[in-house]
């Protein structure tokens, strides 16, 4: 029968007398799924209890990670192992090379930081001909690999002469360059909501609203809803609620989800009283960096333009209609709010189904867990109105 070792938690008071130095080598052994060496034996052994509890998380996060890909994302990662995002990839990329708890940061040295610290003009060079090397290789082969970044990097004229630091921390500046760029064309990073009025007419003349979350890295329109811009903040919640609904059908998943949602801007209609509790409530636990009102002049129609120009699919857009000026004439044909989502429906469809066949970005299987909070967080804004 296998025998199992509990590490005590960081509320355990704990004598070494009354845990053996055995026990403690053999959970962590029994966590690796090999011998220890005298160097983890030694970090294992000065570590506190908590820091042990942490290692043995992070050992079972990072083995999952590489052992089975894709069954968690990136942000769902890291969140179980207590890191950034960004730190979640360093500890990978330290464990890959050398499968030991030093690669795991839950000691004093962190991977990537034992040699000397780099001179700074030196890694200024290397950033000015990098950028632009990654951008140029990304641009001929989606797929380039981090080995033929490297090797551009080691052979490019501008180097020439340059004490190039070691092939490992350049291949992490390429990997640290490549998620950047990358990221910046991924879905989820930085939605914004807005409205802008569309070429469908209301009975009264005037051009029915779109009120949409518009992603503006990766250019989809994640979910929208038709409503009037006095009353911007039911018509987004509508959005968010239509954006849920995607997400969790089949197209959600062939998204390249970015690994975090960095900042969430709402184009305020005509009741930016209505979103005083709801932006109030949001800074009293955040959710993400960023979630701020766009209340400037000219604001309507701003996150459209810049994902789709003047139309969605087919859908004309016209922002300068937007706060309803401008009516038409009264024989036109007219659509109730009903028509008008079917017919904006085929078009948003249309949109998103081009801007996926002209991507070549990958990302998570799925979003953030903090992307489906904030959507969660603006569907549920009517009842934080209520309450306010």
């Amino acid at each position: 029968m296998s025998q199992s070792f509990d590490v005590p938690d960081a509320q355990t008071p704990i004598l070494f007398s009354h845990t053996p130095r055995e026990d403690l080598i053999a959970a962590l052994e029994n966590a690796l799924g090999r011998e220890a060496n005298d160097e983890e034996r030694h970090l294992w052994m000065s570590m506190l209890p908590d820091r042990r509890a942490l290692t043995l998380k992070r050992i079972e996060v990072v083995k999952d990670w590489v052992d089975r890909p894709g069954e968690m994302t990136a942000a769902e990662a890291a969140g179980l192992a207590k890191v950034k995002v960004s730190r979640w990839y360093e500890i990978v990329g330290a464990w890959k090379a050398a499968k030991s708890i030093t690669a795991l940061g839950t000691f004093a040295n962190r991977p990537g930081r034992r040699g000397p610290r780099l001179d700074g003009e030196i890694v200024n060079r290397i950033q000015a001909v990098l950028v632009p090397t990654v951008a140029e290789r990304l641009a001929a082969d989606s797929g380039t690999k981090v080995g033929t970044i490297v090797t551009a990097l080691q052979n490019h004229p501008d180097l020439e002469g340059l004490a190039l630091p070691h092939v490992n921390t350049l291949r992490t500046m390429v990997e640290r360059e490549l998620l950047r760029v990358r990221g910046e064309q991924q879905a989820g990073k930085r939605p914004g909501l807005d409205v802008v009025a569309c070429d469908l007419l209301r009975r009264d003349g005037t051009h029915h609203l779109m009120f949409a979350v518009v992603d503006r890295t990766a250019r989809y329109i994640l979910g929208f809803s038709v409503g009037h811009i006095d009353d911007s903040l039911s018509a987004y919640a509508r959005a968010a609620r239509d954006a849920l609904r995607r997400i969790e059908g089949p197209d959600g998943g062939a998204l390249p989800w970015a690994d975090l949602t960095e900042r969430v801007d709402v184009i305020v209609g005509e009741d930016e009283d209505a979103w005083a509790p709801v932006f109030q409530a949001h800074a009293a636990h955040p959710i993400v960096g960023k979630f701020d009102p766009v209340v400037s002049d000219g604001r309507y129609g701003r996150y459209f333009k810049l994902v789709a120009g003047s139309t969605i699919g087919n859908l004309r857009i016209v922002p300068m209609k937007t706060d309803g000026s401008g009516k038409v004439s009264a024989d036109a044909r007219v659509y109730t709010d009903a028509e008008a989502i079917e017919a904006i429906e085929i078009d948003v469809a249309r949109h998103n189904s081009e801007v996926r066949a002209a991507s070549t970005t990958t990302g998570a299987p799925r979003p953030a867990p903090a992307t489906i909070e904030i959507l969660r967080f603006i569907a549920d804004a009517t009842d934080l109105q209520a309450r306010g």
